[in-house]
């Protein structure tokens, strides 16, 4: 549901447990994609930037999705390279990916059909399932 500022709800109308509070979510889209997949990459195989970074699939668009977590690994790291609007802002700084524009801030790779699941192959790479497409996709580096 994203960010409780931007829905109709206060915490009064969650079920609150005795010693819970709520918390936003670390990140959101406006659009429901159906995350089905977390992974950290446990290598350095596709390059130092990704390292125990985080790749997220859906099933929805069939995309693959990246994101950096900050210095401490405490949440998530926007405005890096040009990901920046019209007026200079960083994208994303709100942690909602509201528009198309957003989305392609975060989107490493397009095309595989319904992602199932995510996983750093024994060889280092990173390992795609697909479940509209039925395979399996290897993601390397582009040496070219």
């Amino acid at each position: 549901m994203g960010p409780i500022s931007r829905n109709n709800v206060t915490t009064r109308d969650l079920v609150n447990l005795p010693g819970s509070h709520y918390a936003d979510p670390a990140f959101s889209w406006l659009t429901t994609i159906g995350v089905t997949d977390i992974e950290f990459l446990r290598s350095t195989k596709l390059g130092s930037r990704y390292t125990n970074n985080i790749f997220v699939g859906d099933i929805n668009n069939g995309n693959l999705y990246y994101f950096e977590l900050n210095k401490t690994r405490t949440g998530l790291r926007f405005g890096y390279n040009s990901d920046y609007d019209d007026n200079g802002d960083a994208m994303l700084s709100d942690f909602v990916a509201d528009d198309k524009a957003e989305i392609s801030t975060i989107t490493f790779g397009k095309g595989f059909g319904g992602i199932t699941d995510i996983k750093t192959g024994p060889d280092g790479f990173l390992y795609i399932l697909s479940y509209f497409n039925g395979c399996i996709y290897r993601i390397v580096p582009n040496n070219s």
